[in-house]
């Protein structure tokens, strides 16, 4: 008995360039998912007591690196200790009431 018409034997090099394919495509989906990472940044000022409102400002943020998303913050939050956390963690539950910072 024959094979039917419309299927095809696995052909080893078009087996091989279709898998190196989608490992491109995956590559390239990871960078660009990589590069753009969503941050919550914590801000607390040493000064002030934890049970005052000042206390704490919570800070939304892009970046490639927790490092780099403190960077964008600290400017607009001068003498505070500074925290980054993916904004899908822990504390993803601060995102809505976080000021967003471009």
């Amino acid at each position: 008995m024959s094979p039917p018409a419309d299927t095809k034997q696995l052909d080893l090099v078009e087996w091989a360039d279709e898998l190196e394919a989608e490992r491109d495509h995956v590559r390239k989906t990871n960078a660009e998912r990589s590069s753009n990472r969503g941050f919550i940044v914590i801000a607390t000022d040493p000064t002030v007591s934890p049970d005052e409102p000042s206390y704490r400002e919570v800070f939304a943020t892009e970046a490639r690196t927790p490092n780099q998303a403190v960077n964008k913050i600290r400017p607009l939050a001068d003498g505070r200790r500074l925290r980054a956390y993916l904004a899908t963690g822990s504390y993803k539950h601060e995102l809505p009431d976080a000021r967003w910072v471009a």
